[in-house]
């Protein structure tokens, strides 16, 4: 009877130590996903915050380009200047100011680009107007495309015939 106890207290002896093993292996195994976890949702949040942020971006820069509004007050076209020339003027009626940063003559019949002139002066604040004297050597009759680029993308457009 002496052999069948010490079996019994050997076996519970193992089974202890398994248990034990269960319990260890168990809290590494829970440890190791709640690590994880934190990981995923640490990750998930700056993403989360990076795309919130572009997108503020974007609604901002598309906002202030829809309100971006330009009108051609005057254009006139004059032999007066070094050669001949052509003079615009426009003004801001948006609430925002703008920066003309591109100015395209095209030739209103074929759409052939004429001239581009390009600025780096060009802010106009609200209510405000802009001119500019662009060299040009334009003839009598011309049907000319007056296209103004401003720096947030918009573009506005004019035609005119020359004298």
């Amino acid at each position: 009877m002496s052999k069948i106890s010490l079996r019994n207290n050997k076996r519970f002896h193992f089974n202890s130590r398994r248990a034990l093993a269960n319990v260890v292996t168990s809290a590494i195994i829970l440890s190791a996903v709640s690590i994880m976890g934190v990981a995923m949702l640490g990750w998930s949040n700056s993403s989360l915050t990076t795309q919130k942020q572009a997108m503020e971006e974007t609604f901002s820069t598309q906002t202030n380009k829809i309100n971006e509004d330009l009108i051609f007050d005057n254009v006139w076209f004059s032999n007066t200047c070094p050669g001949k020339c052509v003079n615009v003027t426009m003004t801001n009626v948006g609430p925002l100011g703008l920066n003309v940063t591109e100015m395209k003559f095209i030739d209103g019949i074929t759409l052939a680009e004429l001239q581009i002139f390009s600025y780096t002066d060009g802010g106009i604040i609200p209510s405000s107007t802009f001119s500019i004297n662009a060299t040009y050597a334009w003839n009598s009759g011309d049907d000319i495309n007056i296209v103004v680029f401003t720096e947030r993308g918009n573009q506005f457009i004019t035609q005119e015939i020359a004298p």
